[in-house]
Order: C-alpha cells, then structure tokens, then sequence
C-alpha cells in the first residue's frame, strides 16, 4: 500500500499491467494483500479496453487506491471513496476528476462482479454503492473547496466561515443541472498551476504533469 498522500509507484503498476494471470486451482487462495493485484489483472482482461486511452492511467490508479482499503472498509465505497476523493483533491491535479467520472459506473460495476469472484479466504462483497449523480455533486464540492483554500492561501486571518461561504457560491458557479462545467473549472484554477511533489517517482510524477496539462 502506498504512503499515506502518494499514489502508487508506476514501477507496480506496469508490473501488474504486463501480468500473466496464472489460473488458481480450485479451492487455492490469495492473501489479503494480493486483493488489489488480483483486481487489477481482472481489470486489464475484462474492462480496461472500454476506458478511453487518455484516462486509463486514472482509472487504474484509482482501482488500486479503493482497492488497496476495501477489505477494511469491508466493501463499504458509500464511506470509503468519498474521503479517499478528498484526499486525492490534494494530490493531483482537477482533470483528475475529469477523467475519471465517466468510468465510475464502469469501475463500480466492475468491483461489484469481480470482488466475489477473488479467491479469498472469506468472499467479500460490495456493500453500498456511490451514484455517479452523488459522486459528480461531490467532486463539484471538493472543487470549489479547493479553490477557495488556494484562494485565500496567502490571507491566513480569514475565518473558516468565509473560506466555507466563498466555496459554496464557487459551487453555483461550477455545477448546475447535476454536471460539473469544466471549461469554469478551468478557468477557475488556471492561475493556481498544480504542483507536484518531488518525492513521487518518475512515472507517477509524468502522469501528473500530462494530466495537469490536458
């Protein structure tokens, strides 16, 4: 499992990505710790080649995140991936979200069928589900609060109050009609370039800059 604020190193997963899946006798089974490989070599063969090129990566990365909690949250994504997309608002940039909101129904889908079918030594399920309505509501929210934060980034005298104003009015601004307006979004953090961070390896910082940049 990554630290706490990294992505996954790239190194994992081109490793995963070039995996031959070796067929489990029946009755064999995986650790726990295997579950997040496991379900990505699932993806690869069953559901990778519908997501477009440009969000593979994304997607992938965002499959081994929620992967890599899901047995401690035991299948619970309605807890679980709204804190792990606030997280994330702090790790990579807002195309992040872009990209990966068309293909949450697709990736949902997917844990649904494939993490029962995991040979682990207890089955497990996924037990609530996150609409994609809910999940783009959600994004719009953690956008403008991020923009508001970076806003007043150098005016620390500023109340938590008026941060938490200014955020919902950005929301207005940025998600009617239950869809997020990207070209707003853009220009709303366009003069606040996302920066990132040295200590993440060379492939994970590459796919940052060519998301930030898209």
């Amino acid at each position: 499992m990554p630290k706490q604020g990294q992505f996954t190193k790239s190194a994992r997963l081109k490793r995963v990505n070039n995996f031959k899946v070796r067929r489990h006798q029946q009755g064999q089974t995986i650790g726990d710790d295997q579950l997040t490989d496991f379900l990505l070599v699932r993806f690869n063969l069953t559901a990778k080649k519908r997501v477009p090129r440009a969000a593979q990566e994304t997607v992938q990365r965002f499959l081994i995140e929620v992967s890599d909690q899901l047995i401690a949250a035991n299948g619970d994504l309605a807890a679980l991936v709204p804190d792990l997309l606030d997280d994330i608002n702090h790790r990579a940039p807002w195309q992040f979200y872009r990209q990966l909101l068309p293909q949450w129904t697709l990736l949902q889908d997917f844990l649904k069928k494939e993490l029962p079918a995991v040979p682990l030594a207890s089955r497990r399920y996924v037990t609530t589900t996150v609409t994609t309505a809910d999940l783009t509501e959600l994004v719009a929210r953690l956008l403008a609060k991020k923009a508001a934060a970076i806003t007043f980034l150098k005016r620390p005298n500023v109340s938590a109050a008026m941060q938490a104003q200014t955020a919902q009015l950005l929301v207005a601004s940025i998600y009617s009609g239950g869809m997020v307006d990207w070209n707003k979004v853009r220009a709303l953090l366009a003069p606040f370039p996302f920066k990132v961070d040295d200590d993440l390896d060379a492939g994970t910082k590459e796919w940052l800059r060519q998301l930030a940049a898209s």
